[in-house]
């Protein structure tokens, strides 16, 4: 009788062998993936960093001037991005997925900007954007940096759309005013007026339109004036639009607005004494007169209210002021 081996030979399976090897590739491209992309975005945001500092080297700015400059480019790109993955506040969230959107070419344009001004191309337009925007970078940081700490004492909805769309309506309605308002001192200083003038005539514009803005539904009046300020506005950055761009000229509507542009101080004056002078429909119907109750019949009965007891007090004399019977 064959005796057995008492020690056999381990036959191997190759094809699970092979799927044994697979999985564990897999697994550890699935460890080594997150820390890959750590390492990649971390060297991206040092070489974008850098570039930025050495676009503001070459436009004088000193050494913490260029460390400032870089913090306030991928730096607030990189709370930003934060903030809108990690946070749980939602209008936080929405704020900074705004201004990813806007800081992120920002930083893009300086990057550029920096490649241009190395290669020897100082004179496109790329390089004069890049220039405009590192000295404006100061004040743009502050953007973020205060407007999330306001969005941070919103109540929170938890609608990622809503407050979306409540602050893109805001951002539309803050750029269209500063457009309005450049467009309106633009206005002015091709027609010779001193620039601190035309700029008095853009401010009384821009405040006479918020204030209608904001009491439109209290009152005809405001209504009314919100449309006529909107007009004044909408003509001046038409006619000045049309006549920068050469694209056409409207004389016409020139004329229109330079009549509407010198009386606006006069309609911004009128607006105010006439605003004081009628009354809000919620002032009006809290201060309306009640009418008198419709007394009961003597002849029917009250059956529906409760007899009445005068009251007397201890020394003889009712407390209603009657003398008792």
């Amino acid at each position: 009788m064959p005796t057995q081996n008492p020690n056999p030979t381990p036959s191997y399976d190759g094809p699970a062998a092979g799927r044994r090897i697979a999985r564990h590739l897999i697994r550890i491209a699935y460890i080594a993936a997150p820390v890959l992309a750590a390492i990649a975005a971390l060297l991206v945001t040092l070489n974008a960093a850098a570039t930025i500092a050495r676009l503001l080297a070459r436009l004088g700015a000193d050494p913490a001037g260029q460390i400032l400059g870089g913090a306030a480019t991928v730096g607030v790109l990189g709370l930003l991005l934060a903030v809108a993955m990690l946070g749980q506040h939602t209008p936080t969230r929405a704020l900074s997925l705004i201004y990813l959107v806007a800081w992120l070419p920002l930083t893009v344009a300086l990057s550029a900007a920096e490649a241009a001004l190395a290669s020897g191309l100082a004179t496109t337009a790329l390089a004069q954007v890049g220039q405009t925007i590192a000295t404006l970078l100061g004040g743009l940081a502050l953007l973020p940096a205060v407007t999330l700490a306001v969005a941070s004492r919103r109540p929170d909805s938890q609608d990622l759309r809503g407050e979306l769309a409540h602050y893109l309506a805001s951002t539309q309605k803050l750029v269209l005013l500063t457009a309005t308002a450049g467009a309106s001192v633009a206005f002015g200083i091709a027609r010779g007026m001193p620039a601190e003038v035309a700029a008095f005539v853009a401010v009384v514009l821009e405040v006479s339109f918020l204030l209608a803005l904001a009491r439109s539904p209290t009152h005809p009046l405001h209504a009314g004036a919100l449309a006529a300020f909107g007009s004044v506005l909408a003509l001046v950055s038409v006619e000045t639009l049309s006549t920068l761009s050469g694209l056409s000229r409207l004389p016409w509507l020139a004329r229109i607005g330079e009549a509407l542009y010198l009386l606006t101080p006069a309609a911004g004056l009128a607006y105010i004494v006439l605003a004081q002078l009628v009354q809000p429909a919620s002032t009006r119907a809290r201060i309306r007169p009640t009418q008198p109750m419709a007394q009961p019949d003597a002849d029917q009965p009250q059956a529906d209210q409760p007899e009445t007891q005068p009251a007397y007090s201890l020394n003889g004399h009712s407390l209603n002021g009657h003398d008792p019977k």
